[in-house]
């Protein structure tokens, strides 16, 4: 069977994916199209040179997302990341996921080192935000970690993209324009779940993708729901997937439209009454000492190698 890429000096080809992806992605910066995009902005991330952006989507007249995106908006007020919301599709469906993102690298890397973002943390519309006071640097590689450019999450489908941090670099370009590029390259391939199917096949098929991604454990920031009232587990699923007090969000990947304002009404109250239990200071979590076993893990494997 004939590969995808062919590999030269561990370093992909990826000429016809960037002549189909990148064109079109660099010449649509200079259109009306994308800047459909709203950066939110309030005085706390007015401080400072931020250097992680939140970035997402919602478009259409659908109340139950807007409420989830406000959650997202408090997360950016109370810790000052820059909001990147696209509002108008330019692609077919969830293929402007990478469109946006795309946009939004291709301008920080233009802006010199020390003005630009350092990291992008996409979250699907279909994420509450839980607890506002979780910094997202808790969850990205230490500064040792220097060629890990993207950090993923597993369920029991595999390789789950609902919820990412991607570094500001060149190696995620080129990533998300051989994604959005991998149906007209690969037309043969038949992908269940489009953009995290094309992303999981370059995973999987090209090592140099693949040595800069790590995969950490569900719950850091893709958590999925317990029982439907939020309140407690559900027996029926494994703990280490669901969200717990003090998570960072709760994501609902697969439902359904007619059922989207039932699901999530639970987790928004919950969100919009900012219960202490639930927004806890990152210091109560576990999570640094968690995050930080975890990397040092990933080191020892590394050097073990």
């Amino acid at each position: 069977m004939t590969k995808f890429y062919h590999v030269r000096s561990r370093r992909p080809r990826l000429k016809l994916v960037l002549c189909v992806a990148l064109a079109f992605c660099i010449a649509s910066l200079f259109t009306s199209q994308f800047s459909d995009y709203r950066w939110v902005r309030t005085p706390e991330v007015c401080q400072g040179n931020p250097t992680i952006g939140k970035v997402t989507m919602i478009y259409g007249n659908n109340s139950i997302y807007e409420r989830a995106l406000d959650t997202h908006r408090e997360h950016s007020r109370r810790l000052g990341y820059p909001l990147f919301v696209l509002r108008t599709p330019i692609l077919d469906g969830v293929w402007n996921k990478y469109a946006i993102l795309l946009s939004i690298l291709l301008q920080e890397l233009e802006k010199p080192l020390d003005r630009r973002l350092r990291w992008l943390f996409w979250s699907d519309g279909d994420t509450v935000l839980m607890n506002p006071d979780m910094p997202l640097e808790t969850f990205l590689p230490p500064p040792e970690f220097s060629d890990i450019h993207m950090v993923l999450t597993k369920d029991w489908n595999g390789m789950n993209n609902g919820v990412f941090p991607i570094r500001v670099h060149p190696w995620a370009v080129e990533l998300l324009s051989a994604a959005i590029a991998y149906p007209v390259v690969r037309p043969d391939v038949e992908l269940f779940w489009p953009d995290q199917s094309a992303l999981a096949n370059l995973l999987q098929e090209n090592e140099y993708f693949s040595r800069s991604v790590v995969y950490c454990p569900l719950r850091w920031f893709n958590a999925y729901m317990r029982q439907p009232n939020g309140e407690e587990l559900n027996p029926d699923s494994p703990a280490y997937l669901q969200v717990h007090p003090g998570d960072l969000l709760v994501h609902f990947p697969g439902t359904p439209r007619d059922k989207l304002t039932q699901t999530l009404e639970p987790y928004l109250a919950i969100a919009e009454s900012h219960r202490p239990e639930w927004e806890v200071p990152l210091e109560r979590t576990g999570y640094i000492e968690e995050t930080k076993r975890f990397w040092e893990s990933m080191h020892r494997s590394s050097r073990s190698r």
